[in-house]
């Protein structure tokens, strides 16, 4: 069987992981040796998780999967594939409809005909953990700022300290203090540029502090402007947008940090800020050799004298070993083909209408048959008790060997108690999906609009919620939609969604409008915005 394998960490630290990606390799490839299974690609990376659409090697993976290039995936356990939800649905539903034919983990395997349940249950697990330790690590960082202790890395002269008692403190750090403090000095007498300043630094020896991905180097022109801007040395620090008081040792005091900030905002030393913002910029991979692409303003001048300004969009070439060709595209044309994609999912306001009014209809009959099932639910565990009590008295009068008893006792209760994980299920699910349907449709009838009249953030924010990958290659832009957008734009290229009727059409109806949306709340609203 031609299988994928797929191995990921949630940090570049080794250190921190239970099974580092070396050892998911090493012991996986040594199964699939035992096992006589192919392994046709593997599929590595050190991304969390935790939000759906960040990893790129998941993304081609599944890609590769449509495109029938392996039929199982091998991985170490199912929380490796996905910590979220949606993934997770994803994952499940190509398990189910025979896309994927088997996922193998180290300790089972996942076949399309088991009862999901228990799959379920493991993703799940794997979602909750994930969210419960986001809170956790919160709670810990929130109660060291109760108690004056900045909750991250130390800024270069102070160093993290963990004493006996195990209390985790900032200290001065002996190597790098007293040369921070006389760059302090050095730039409250304003003779010196903040070159000049560099420069005096790696003079004196001050260096970063190595880590575990990052060699120690000196400290560049910009280290330094957020070096001086930062409020930590002279006693506070900043944490959630506010100011709080620290048990550290102060470096300068507040007049002179209030004295710092007025020279380093001088046009003598202030930064360069760029006057550009690139909304695409991010989002958008090319099509050639899968780099990232980058924006870049360029202007020329007129014969005239006027400037001719241009921002262009490329490929950064970062890959060395190819020889990517891609040309640029001008933005204006990008975001062009970008409003022709908006424009292909945009839903009239008629059908809007008429859908919220049948997905409010379909919430009530879902209400109803959830409490049919809980009535059917627990009559069929008021049965199992009452099993389990005959089995107990025949236990009790001896007609019954306790090996039967025991085997036919771990078998109701086993049924009994995945009943139960079944009632204890989110029963707000139905509706919780429903409405990120109604989200969906109402982000495909304004999202052309909000991209052509935003602002920045505007802009970005459509593009974030497409929650799809973009490719450019040879100037033409193509997207790899979500599952909603996709049936939606289906609908609308045969071009029933459009007609007018459904501003006076009653629901619900047995049409085919009946049949698209219950698709997309059972395929779509899991994959959605």
């Amino acid at each position: 069987m031609k299988v994928a394998l797929y191995c990921r960490k949630s940090s570049e630290d080794s250190s921190k992981q239970i099974q580092s990606i070396e050892n998911q390799l090493e012991v996986l490839r040594e199964k699939a040796r035992r096992e006589d299974l192919h392994i046709v690609k593997v599929y590595s990376e050190a991304k969390s998780a935790k939000k759906p659409y960040k990893r790129a090697a998941f993304n081609q993976m599944l890609k590769d999967l449509q495109d029938g290039k392996f039929q199982a995936v091998l991985c170490w356990k199912l929380d490796r594939l996905s910590r979220n939800p949606i993934e997770g649905g994803i994952i499940q539903h190509y398990l189910l409809e025979g896309t994927l034919k088997e996922i193998i983990t180290y300790e089972r395997r996942y076949y399309p005909s088991d009862n999901s349940l228990m799959m379920n249950m493991e993703l799940g697990m794997a979602a909750e953990y994930s969210i419960a330790l986001g809170k956790n690590v919160k709670r810990g960082m929130n109660y060291k700022v109760s108690k004056g202790i900045y909750p991250n890395t130390a800024p270069v002269g102070y160093l993290n300290v963990t004493p006996l008692n195990g209390e985790k403190l900032i200290e001065n750090d002996s190597e790098r203090y007293l040369i921070v403090k006389k760059l302090w000095d050095l730039l409250l007498t304003e003779k010196l540029s903040m070159a000049d300043l560099a420069k005096k630094a790696a003079a004196m020896g001050l260096r970063t502090r190595a880590t575990a991905n990052v060699p120690e180097k000196k400290i560049s022109i910009h280290g330094l402007h957020c070096m001086f801007a930062n409020p930590f040395y002279y006693g506070m620090f900043r944490w959630n947008n506010e100011l709080h008081h620290g048990k550290h040792e102060a470096m300068i005091s507040k007049e002179d940090f209030d004295k710092a900030q007025k020279i380093i905002s001088s046009k003598k030393t202030a930064p360069k800020t760029t006057r550009y913002e690139f909304p695409i910029k991010g989002f958008i991979l090319c099509g050639e050799c899968g780099a990232s692409v980058t924006a870049e303003y360029k202007n020329k001048k007129r014969a005239d004298g006027s400037l001719n300004e241009r921002i262009y969009y490329r490929c950064t070439h970062r890959r060395k070993d190819f020889n990517c060709k891609q040309p640029m595209l001008r933005e204006e044309d990008l975001q062009t083909q970008i409003l022709d994609i908006l424009d292909s999912i945009e839903i009239p306001e008629a059908f809007l209408s008429w859908a919220k009014k049948w997905l409010l209809e379909f919430s009530k009959g879902e209400s109803e048959r959830q409490k049919a099932l809980r009535v059917v639910q627990k009559n069929q565990l008021n049965k199992l008790d009452n099993q389990i009590e005959r089995l107990i008295e025949l236990r009790i009068n001896e007609e019954i060997e306790a090996d039967i008893f025991k085997l036919k006792k771990d078998a109701l209760v086993l049924e009994k108690k995945t009943i139960e994980r079944e009632m204890n299920l989110n029963t707000e699910a139905d509706d919780s999906r429903i409405d990120t349907t109604i989200e969906v449709f109402e982000f495909c009838k304004k999202a052309k609009h909000l991209f052509e009249t935003g602002d920045y953030e505007g802009k970005r924010m459509v593009l974030n919620a497409l929650g799809s990958q973009l490719y450019l290659e040879n100037k033409k832009l193509r997207i790899e939609l979500a599952k909603p957008f996709t049936l939606i734009q289906n609908a609308l290229s045969e071009k029933w969604i459009l007609d007018p009727r459904f501003s006076t059409l009653k629901t619900p109806t047995g049409s085919s409008e009946t049949t698209f949306i219950c698709e997309l709340i059972k395929n779509g609203a899991t994959d959605g915005i």
